[in-house]
């Protein structure tokens, strides 16, 4: 295979292949050092799978729902998205929530709830048991993330703004839809530590990549609270060491039936009040990332 194939596959004519500090780039707003965003995955599989919360999974071809899988998706959608809220609340903290259009559609309060506490709704497409991958053509994904925007408007009273495929794992055609749909900022790139501006024929976009270099609740689950609090303070402090040199940020995210259960909420709680002992940290959404980028690059 060719460079030039190369380069179209791997998007580095929408995206830049070697991600670069800009020059401009010495501090967050306010002299901050470090911005510091959660992410709440708040997530709706149609065929749920026990895989997903770490169980065996069903005889293929079984008859019927997994029960057990369905009704952890339920507690995370209820009991754990709330117990996140009410944390983040109690801690003064503003958070986004990449949500399915299916969960705005199934459970369209929860969302409206969180808008109404100033936390930031994102798209995170519509049924996490079909990525983007799954769609044969570009119109089939595009109308499937068109119904999410407009399920989410019609939970929150307002268009998303921030999107994620589920994974994150894009299609070919992922970028391209959401550069046409007007989202501000996209978060299925790993590659870098800071945000950059893709550029998909004059649309622009800010990425904001996932969790690297930190973490999600799945990776800290295998071990313990006690070893998920010290492992995510040490992540943190090592980020921090580094944002004396140069601006860092740190992004975890929370599933809302792995994170929102009372053990790891609480781990949650307990490196917040960690990460709020430190001076000069900024705590953002990613639309206020996403804003700040896309400001001050390329004014």
């Amino acid at each position: 295979m060719q460079r030039a194939d190369l380069v179209k596959i791997y998007q580095w004519n929408y995206r830049p292949q070697i991600p670069c500090r800009p020059s401009w780039f010495t501090q967050w707003p306010g002299g901050n050092r470090i911005a510091v965003t959660f992410n709440i995955m708040h997530e709706w599989e149609s065929a749920p799978r026990s895989n997903a919360i770490r169980k065996r999974e069903i005889a293929p071809g079984t008859a019927g729902i997994d029960f057990l899988a369905l009704t952890a998706r339920e507690y995370g959608a209820t009991f754990g998205f709330q117990r996140l809220l009410n944390l983040l609340e109690k801690c003064d903290v503003k958070a986004t929530v990449l949500t399915s259009g299916l969960m705005a559609e199934l459970f369209p309060d929860t969302l409206r709830q969180a808008a109404e506490r100033g936390h930031e709704v994102a798209c995170h497409h519509w049924d996490q048991s079909r990525h983007p991958i799954d769609y044969p053509t570009l119109e089939e994904e595009r109308d499937a993330i068109l119904r999410s925007i407009d399920a989410i408007e019609k939970a929150t009273g307002k268009r998303p703004l921030g999107y994620m495929s589920p994974g994150p794992r894009p299609s070919p055609f992922t970028l391209e839809i959401c550069a046409t749909l007007g989202f501000s900022w996209n978060g299925d790139y790993g590659n870098s530590d800071v945000p950059y501006r893709i550029d998909v024929n004059g649309k622009r976009l800010i990425s904001i990549g996932y969790v690297r270099p930190a973490y999600t609740d799945n990776d800290l689950l295998p071990l313990g609270l006690a070893g998920a609090l010290q492992q995510l303070k040490d992540e943190f402090a090592a980020h921090y060491e580094e944002s004396a040199a140069q601006p860092m940020k740190f992004r975890y995210a929370m599933h809302n039936f792995t994170g929102g259960r009372p053990g790891l909420a609480q781990v949650f709680e307990r490196f917040l009040e960690y990460v709020k002992s430190h001076r000069d940290v900024w705590f953002c959404r990613c639309i206020d990332i996403a804003d700040f980028w896309a400001a001050h690059d390329g004014a």
